[in-house]
């Protein structure tokens, strides 16, 4: 496996005398950073209590970095992943940030390599369910490119993970591309698929408004554990046997947010992956150990991966 840096074409728009990006991150090979801070407020939608998250630009080669009320910092990466329950938490040295998935899901659809994530709060506001305000504060901030190359990360092999009849497999290509299955025993789910490709789909329309959904089934076990607390019809699609809370943004938006959720955990490899991917059934926990195996062959450190550099 190899991480290869490469330069690229950029269109710009001029905003405020910065050049800001308005263009797929496929074709972006440059690192890039939030153009200006911006600030989201809403409830938590495990602890139920009122958090605010700050984006902040970030110089190159820093990554997306986390930090919290304390300014304890927690790196955005598979091996800093402590709990999948419902959701992906970053942890490091008794430092948890819980349900990072949306926010790090419009992070890399919007190509954002660098930022820095201050956490008012337990987890990040679960707003409407979907990345949308997470993708939208971002078009509002604009985006900036900075002086460095992006790392790719490449596949030279097929790497596959499974576990209770889920699976991902992804092989290598050229740019990014995600399929996903999803098939509930149920009559308002049944089977679904829908695919993501880096350089094609528009994240921010067809992907990001896909919201989080539950079956009603799992709400009162949800609940007694401790989680979901800050759950409503607002920030959740519940799934009834003959009915739904809410409309459907999108006949398919239970799979398209499956989609959302996994390229969001992606993320937590370390680098942008090129690669063929088709994920039936996984959730965060077999996305998380995607990311962890993609990020151990090839680490995170420059001194011990591969590198490469092109024209």
């Amino acid at each position: 496996m190899e991480i290869v840096t490469r330069m690229n074409v950029f269109r710009f728009n001029k905003r405020n005398g910065l050049g800001s990006v308005s263009v797929s991150s496929s074709v972006i090979t440059n690192q890039t950073t939030i153009a200006e801070s911006v600030r989201l407020t809403g409830t938590g939608l495990h602890s139920g209590g009122e958090t605010s998250v700050i984006i902040h630009p970030a110089g190159e080669d820093l990554g997306i970095v986390f930090s919290d009320s304390q300014s304890n910092i927690v790196r955005a990466l598979a091996s800093n992943v402590v709990d999948t329950s419902r959701g992906t938490t970053i942890g490091l040295n008794g430092v948890c940030i819980r349900t990072i998935e949306h926010l790090m899901s419009a992070l890399s659809g919007m190509g954002i390599d660098n930022a820095i994530i201050e956490v008012l709060g337990p987890e990040m506001p679960a707003l409407d369910g979907s990345a949308l305000p997470y993708v939208e504060a971002i078009e509002a901030a604009g985006v900036v490119e900075l002086n460095a190359p992006r790392r790719l990360i490449r596949l030279t092999e097929p790497v596959c993970v499974r576990q209770n009849g889920s699976f991902i497999v992804a092989v290598p290509a050229p740019k990014l591309s995600v399929t996903y299955v999803l098939n509930y025993d149920h009559p308002m789910i049944g089977s679904q698929t829908a695919g993501f490709l880096s350089d094609e789909t528009d994240f921010g329309k067809e992907i990001a408004p896909a919201r989080t959904f539950v079956l009603y089934e799992e709400v009162a076990g949800l609940l007694n554990d401790g989680l979901s607390q800050g759950g409503s019809i607002d920030n959740v699609i519940v799934i009834w046997q003959d009915h739904l809370s809410s409309d459907l943004r999108f006949p398919d938006e239970l799979v398209r947010h499956k989609v959302m959720d996994m390229i969001g955990d992606l993320s937590l490899a370390g680098g942008r992956l090129q690669a063929e991917v088709l994920a039936v059934k996984s959730g965060h926990t077999l996305n998380v150990e995607f990311a962890k195996e993609i990020e151990r062959m090839f680490c995170h450190s420059e001194d011990s991966c591969l590198l490469k550099t092109a024209g």
